[in-house]
């Protein structure tokens, strides 16, 4: 297996002189929501579909310049969590968004409950690719708050749930793992360990998981605190205060698909997952062993299998076929 090497991104496209130009591009899209604001007079339901579409233009330079500043500050901080300057970024980028948001926050409510049916629908036949975006938002209308409760909502993520996620980050990306490989002890991070989780040696992908998951079970108890105030979060702001059925209607609505269809979809699961026991029954003769455990899940069949011809893809493409 060829040893892990560790890249640098270039992210110079983003803020080619770092701070001066990240700085610049909040600026410029802090400009552009200031300017955005003053059209929140203007707004009526029977304006035209070309004033309507300028105003959609508006925003998507909005969300552009929003999105360069966004990156660059979470691709950094991806690229060294432990850095001090990468965190302060983030969290800077976090505050922008936050105050974007809240400046723009108008319109999307306009649209939501202010605008009638029939207006509506005329803006949406000269919305273009828009109009999946536009019906989308209509449909969370009911779950909308007041203009105030969106901003206070907005304003204390920053210091909420993005700082516990970002706190678990930063706390599961410094683990560092003692794992013996080829006779010798290596010192590994979290991307160089999980490269040997699909080693073709059943011992080594033991190992690996074992070591992989030691840390988490070490400090289950932060990061299981961490997990639970995120949970709690989700169901308290999406269920009790913005009323959404279940945890699991708030995804399944921003991916346009109703309750009932995901409901089908995990009781098929649930009937037929015999077929998934049949299929690693069969892996299991493959590889040559009673029982699979979970490190030989995705384990490769090679040369030494019984199946020696084949590769994995198309042993496991043999297996789908021996059940029908």
């Amino acid at each position: 297996m060829s040893a892990y090497q560790l890249g640098i991104w270039d992210l110079s496209e983003l803020a080619n002189d770092k701070d001066q130009s990240f700085q610049k591009r909040i600026k410029t899209v802090k400009n552009l929501a200031n300017k955005f604001e003053k059209i929140e007079t203007t707004l009526d339901p029977r304006m035209s579909a070309r004033q309507f579409m300028g105003i959609l233009s508006k925003l998507e330079g909005i969300s552009k310049e929003m999105n360069n500043v966004w990156g660059y500050a979470s691709l950094s901080y991806s690229a060294d969590t432990q850095s001090d300057v990468a965190s302060q970024l983030l969290t800077t980028a976090h505050k922008v968004s936050s105050s974007i948001s809240n400046k723009i926050l108008f319109f999307d409510l306009w649209w939501k409950n202010q605008v009638d049916e029939k207006n509506a629908a005329r803006l949406l036949k000269e919305a273009g690719e828009l109009t999946g975006y536009l019906t989308h938002k209509r449909r969370l209308a009911k779950y909308s708050l007041s203009e105030s409760e969106e901003k206070i909502i907005n304003t204390l993520e920053v210091t909420g749930i993005a700082a516990l996620v970002k706190l678990y980050e930063r706390i599961t990306s410094a683990f560092q793992y003692k794992i013996k490989v080829g006779g010798k002890n290596r010192m590994l991070t979290r991307e160089e360990l999980t490269n040997y989780i699909r080693s073709t040696s059943p011992r080594v992908r033991e190992a690996t998981y074992c070591t992989l998951l030691t840390k988490y079970v070490q400090n289950k108890g932060v990061l299981g605190e961490i997990y639970q105030n995120v949970a709690l979060n989700w169901n308290d702001e999406r269920i009790e205060i913005r009323g959404y059925d279940s945890p699991i209607s708030v995804r399944n609505l921003r991916n346009n698909i109703d309750n009932k269809t995901t409901k089908s979809l995990l009781t098929s699961c649930k009937k037929n997952s015999p077929v998934f026991q049949r299929f690693f029954a069969h892996k299991a003769k493959m590889l040559k062993v009673k029982r699979l455990r979970r490190y030989d899940l995705y384990a490769p069949v090679t040369r030494s299998s019984s199946v020696k011809k084949y590769s994995y893809d198309k042993s496991v493409r043999l297996v789908l076929e021996s059940l029908g």
